[in-house]
């Protein structure tokens, strides 16, 4: 039950990873078309919208960031659970829980960035 409970969570970890990659990926997709509309020659007010999405894009590199450090503490508290000198299993697993939801938030919080972005590049420069 243990080793099979591990390989799940050890599972999870990989797949919180790869979508970590995701998110920052698309985040410098958006700090790249933001770059290159700022090159023109904007109105104050555009350049305020701009500003509160590059401002937006930072929060969530930094979610990102420290989401991507618990994830790797999860993953070497279940490298000392599967050495079987660490900490217990039901420790893990609210870790488990606690990460599952935040992968939850920052997610929803990237799909909401991500429309509100492309809404406001649509309506203002198309």
């Amino acid at each position: 039950m243990r080793n099979g409970k591990t390989g799940e969570l050890i599972a999870d970890n990989e797949n919180w990873k790869n979508e970590l990659k995701v998110l920052e990926d698309g985040i410098i997709r958006f700090k790249t078309k933001l770059a290159g509309i700022l090159e023109a020659d904007l109105q104050p007010y555009e350049l305020e919208q701009l500003e509160y999405f590059q401002n937006k894009f930072l929060k969530m590199d930094d979610q990102i960031s420290l989401l991507r450090h618990e994830v790797r503490e999860q993953l070497h508290l279940l490298q000392q659970l599967i050495q079987s000198n660490g900490p217990q299993l039901k420790k893990i697993l609210d870790l488990q829980y606690r990460l599952e939801v935040k992968m939850i938030i920052i997610q929803g919080n990237f799909d909401k960035l991500s429309s509100e972005f492309s809404g406001y590049l649509q309506k203002t420069f198309s």
